[in-house]
């Protein structure tokens, strides 16, 4: 009978020195925090873009911005670049800044 995934990595975690279990702590809590503004900032878009009353096929032709990238961006599956990121807010009428984290 194959082992799950999770028993797997619960074996190799027993053996991990207290090093590397804060090393994985710390890039669980970095990626975490990552996924949470990803998806923060694709709902801030996507509020946007149902402001404007703009569908996704519509913002991509006013902005070049492919709708496929759009919809991953709004989903927080996304990674838009900083020019990705000037041409969708352009379009929104939104300003990008940069705040401290809470």
């Amino acid at each position: 009978m194959a082992k799950s995934f999770e028993h797997l990595v619960a074996g190799a975690k027993e053996k991990w020195t207290e090093d590397e279990r804060r090393v994985h702590d710390a890039t669980a809590r970095v990626f975490e925090l990552e996924m949470a503004a990803r998806a923060e900032l694709g709902e801030q878009l996507h509020a946007a873009r149902k402001a404007k009353a703009l569908s996704q096929p519509a913002l991509s032709a006013v902005t070049g911005v492919q709708q496929s990238e759009i919809s991953r961006i709004e989903s927080g599956a996304g990674n838009p670049t900083v020019a990705t990121l000037s041409k969708l807010a352009d379009a929104l009428d939104l300003k990008l800044t940069l705040t401290p984290q809470h």
